[in-house]
């Protein structure tokens, strides 16, 4: 689920709307998924905010309904500046520069893959290397070691 063509470390957008317009727009033309992604990634977050705030690092885990995933991925994308965003639960403000964009077909995998995420950025020795790595072929290597067994 995760491929290098779908890291980008280098994303250049203003608001969250943006930086979904830009990643929807690459998934749905690379072909992994429908062209309602848009759409249902920018309602679902309104309705289900996933921001995550831990001690070292905040990310975002934006999804969709998996009818709008063709194949399933997971694209990493690290933006030049903190984007506002609502948190997961409490919808409170909070700032975050790391996405996770999950695109499951499996909507049962999506609790245990969850886990993995939060499991791996409560790990101080994970996040320092995921906060290090600056290049997409680094990153792809990280996290299909810290991943690999959920996702296949």
């Amino acid at each position: 689920m995760f491929y290098q063509d779908l890291i980008d470390l280098n994303v250049s957008v203003e608001t969250e709307e943006q930086l979904f317009d830009l990643i929807g727009s690459r998934v749905i033309q690379l072909g992994y998924a429908n062209l309602g992604y848009i759409s249902n990634l920018e309602k679902r977050e309104i309705s289900y905010p996933t921001g995550l705030k831990f001690p070292e690092v905040s990310l975002a885990l934006p999804h969709v309904d998996p009818k709008y995933v063709k194949q399933p991925f997971i694209y990493i994308a690290r933006t030049k500046k903190p984007l506002k965003l609502k948190q997961m639960g409490d919808s409170s403000t909070m700032e975050a520069q790391n996405f996770l964009f999950l695109g499951l077909k499996n909507g049962a995998k999506q609790p245990e893959l969850l886990a993995q995420v939060i499991s791996a950025f409560q790990n101080r020795n994970f996040v320092e290397q995921f906060k290090e790595t600056k290049d997409s072929l680094d990153m792809l290597q990280l996290v299909s070691n810290e991943f690999g067994e959920v996702i296949k």
